[in-house]
């Protein structure tokens, strides 16, 4: 069964699952971004306590979940991309701008990367997000090695010319690119006001931490799998435990067959797809689609060659 034939099947089931309306939209928003910040009170409030043990360790991950809470936005990016977040489509566009100027990148830029990603998916040549990363060797067959030289990647910074920096152009509007200079203003204002506070939970998070779980989630979700023809075997699902979804995949983005199946699917209900494609037993009979794991590691499956 082809992924072609699995999106025929189902298409019509979930053509009409509904979006957020424009006020939950810019709540949704307005939670990572609150999260974000108490992550940052929460880090000031810990680098003026005794050193010890138990507060450096408080430290990294508080951290680690305001880049989660970076992630989040992100990935609201990405939904608005596919205008799948807010039922208008507007609204989208307006959202996606937002929350890609206070991640210091441009939307239009991601949107057009991204579709090429959908439209030629694993195609070096037309897979303008693929293409942009080819040097970390997602399309290497997994072994041992390669799931080692994945995890390890971040420690060296490799990644970073690829998934981190700041986009100063002016496609999405004037206002959003003063947005964009008025969040990295206030980024260099903390950092002479509070320079420790800024550096592990604002520039650590936003420019190292975000970007590695950028890097990491890419590698779940297509590492060993770049290169095949048949979306059913190009990307798998995580179907990791729910503490690590929330934390990692906080915008339920773990099902990512699921969402190259159906990219018109909003991303609360990519569980709800995933569980109806399950009845189907050709679905249900693809380790990629269903294998459960842990952070997706155990699902790691290398692509067969002929």
């Amino acid at each position: 069964m082809s992924g072609q034939q699995v999106r025929k099947r189902y298409m019509r089931h979930f053509a009409r699952m509904t979006r957020h309306t424009r006020l939950k939209a810019w709540a949704i928003v307005l939670a990572f971004v609150m999260q974000a910040l108490a992550g940052v009170l929460l880090g000031h409030y810990l680098l003026s306590l005794e050193l010890s043990v138990a507060t450096v360790a408080m430290m990294v991950l508080t951290a680690i979940f305001i880049g989660t809470r970076l992630r989040g936005l992100n990935n609201i990016v990405h939904e608005c991309s596919h205008s799948t977040f807010a039922e208008n489509r507007e609204d989208n566009v307006v959202l996606g701008k937002v929350c890609s100027s206070l991640l210091t990148g441009c939307f239009r830029r991601y949107k057009d990367d991204h579709l090429s990603h959908h439209a030629h998916l694993g195609d070096y040549a037309n897979d303008r997000e693929m293409a942009a990363i080819e040097k970390l060797r997602l399309h290497d067959p997994l072994c041992a090695k390669t799931v080692l030289r994945h995890i390890v990647t971040p420690l060296t910074g490799r990644h970073l010319r690829m998934y981190s920096g700041v986009n100063l152009s002016r496609a999405d509007g004037l206002l959003f690119y003063i947005l964009k200079i008025a969040v990295l203003v206030a980024i260099v204002a903390f950092s002479v006001m509070e320079p420790l506070t800024s550096v592990f939970f604002v520039v650590l998070p936003l420019f190292y931490i975000f970007p590695t779980i950028n890097f990491w989630t890419d590698c779940l979700d297509h590492a060993g799998l770049v290169g095949e023809e048949d979306e059913l075997a190009a990307s798998r699902n995580v179907l990791a435990p729910a503490p690590i979804r929330f934390l990692f995949f906080p915008r339920h983005d773990c099902y990512h067959l699921v969402h190259h199946l159906f990219p018109q699917v909003p991303a609360q209900h990519l569980k709800e797809a995933h569980e109806r494609l399950c009845e189907d037993p050709e679905y249900r009979s693809q380790p990629l689609a269903v294998r459960p794991t842990h952070l997706g590691l155990t699902s790691l499956k290398p692509r067969t060659t002929s």
